[in-house]
């Protein structure tokens, strides 16, 4: 019996669990074990203090809605004989490439209603921060900000984001020639001669023609496989009609083997037809255009003195025109016919000849490259990229192709390589 008062107190108990003072009820009641009537007293008891609880939380509810009403009052006539504006602070401006960012602060002494910034909402935190992104285009970006406070009273700022962008250049740039990227294997029996000409003693300037053939000579031997002591170089005072002359029926002859040498020829600087267009000169460094005959050297007569020592091969790479246009597209004669044309020459047997223009057009520079067209695109291509089947192997008819591409493509199409002679010829073999 004991058991089932103490069980029933516990149920009652489980109804007052939320009084603050439920020690005290039980004290009021003994604080012995329960009764009947006692339960019904502890029941009343309870009803009355939750009673007498929701009535003292409702009146603490009321005084608090009070409080914030009378508070709301005394901001709202604040606000309204409010005559401070809100501030900005401007915390970063910057532009990183074509992203301008802004951060900044604002604040009020009643608070901030609203932020706008090019007209647009901005969000903004407790502390009035906020950050703000825009695309800035090369001419600058302003952006325009606003914030507006409770009472409706405003401040504005102007901030000018200027672009961070570097300078691009448009200006068309070239690879650096390398010689060195691949390697071939060196041919014992090679020679060449090598002649450029860009400072002449009685003609105008060849641009960077002794350039052209400084370079080449490092192609002589990293992509044709010449021997060094094989390669003989003649820049512009040191390439005088006798010395060229000599140097081929002396020097390249001694060093020529019947039928086992490969000969290479390449020369940079001015060339000239006849008026007739028969005859076709290479102009030394002492030639005199007015006495061609006299003083400049014909093509075929080189040509014949080579072909004497009975060479295996001979490659001819001519950097030239014979139009009387120079590379800075002066007139070598100034009486001179415009229309002359030179004539078509047949080349020897076992000659290849790598021409730079065609019989009526000029041989121009590749000023960015500070070389001839003809001669940077000879030597990019003897790289490999005239390779064009990738059999690490670069024919007559491949480099001429590619020649014909690049040159063509950087003169306007007022230059056109031309080609004589074998196309199948190897000229690069990569190891």
């Amino acid at each position: 019996m004991k058991l089932l008062y103490i069980y029933a107190f516990l149920i009652f108990a489980s109804k007052i669990a939320v009084a603050d003072n439920f020690n005290d009820l039980w004290k009021k009641h003994g604080g012995e074990v329960l009764s009947g009537n006692k339960t019904n007293s502890i029941t009343k008891d309870v009803d009355t203090y939750r009673l007498n609880k929701a009535e003292r939380e409702a009146e603490i509810l009321r005084k608090k809605i009070k409080e914030l009403e009378q508070n709301q009052i005394r901001k709202n006539v604040n606000i309204e004989n409010d005559k401070s504006i809100p501030n900005i602070k401007i915390l970063l401006n910057q532009t990183i490439g074509k992203q301008g960012i802004i951060n900044g602060n604002v604040q009020d002494n009643f608070g901030i209603a609203e932020l706008l910034i090019n007209n647009k909402p901005v969000a903004f935190d407790n502390n009035g921060d906020f950050e703000f992104s825009s695309y800035v285009p090369s001419s600058g970006k302003e952006i325009k900000i606003k914030v507006i406070d409770l009472a409706g009273l405003s401040a504005s700022t102007t901030i000018k984001l200027i672009p961070d962008r570097k300078q691009i250049s448009t200006a068309i740039i070239f690879d650096d020639l390398n010689p060195l990227n691949k390697s071939v294997k060196v041919n014992k029996n090679a020679i060449a001669l090598i002649i450029g000409i860009a400072n002449y003693e009685n003609a105008t300037k060849a641009l960077f023609a002794d350039n052209d053939a400084l370079v080449f000579k490092d192609y002589a031997s990293e992509k044709l496989g010449v021997p060094e002591n094989r390669i003989k170089v003649l820049l512009n005072e040191e390439a005088e009609y006798a010395e060229i002359l000599l140097t081929a029926k002396k020097w390249l002859k001694r060093l020529t083997k019947k039928n086992k040498s490969d000969i290479y020829i390449f020369f940079a600087g001015h060339g000239l037809a006849s008026n007739d267009g028969e005859q076709i000169y290479l102009l030394p460094f002492d030639g005199r255009v007015k006495l061609l005959d006299d003083t400049a050297l014909v093509r075929n007569r080189l040509f014949n003195e080579i072909q004497q020592a009975n060479p295996k091969s001979v490659t001819v790479f001519l950097d030239t025109c014979y139009s009387g246009k120079t590379r800075s597209e002066e007139t070598l004669i100034a009486s001179r016919p415009v229309e002359i044309k030179a004539k078509k020459q047949s080349v020897p047997n076992g000659f290849t000849l790598f021409s730079a223009a065609g019989a009526d057009e000029t041989s121009n520079p590749l000023y960015e490259a500070k070389h001839g067209i003809f001669s940077y695109f000879l030597m990019k291509g003897m790289e490999g990229e005239a390779d064009i089947n990738n059999d690490n192997q670069i024919t007559a008819n491949e480099l001429h192709y590619y020649l014909k591409e690049n040159v063509a493509q950087h003169s306007d199409d007022e230059q056109t390589p031309e080609l004589q002679g074998d196309k199948d010829r190897v000229l690069v073999q990569f190891n």
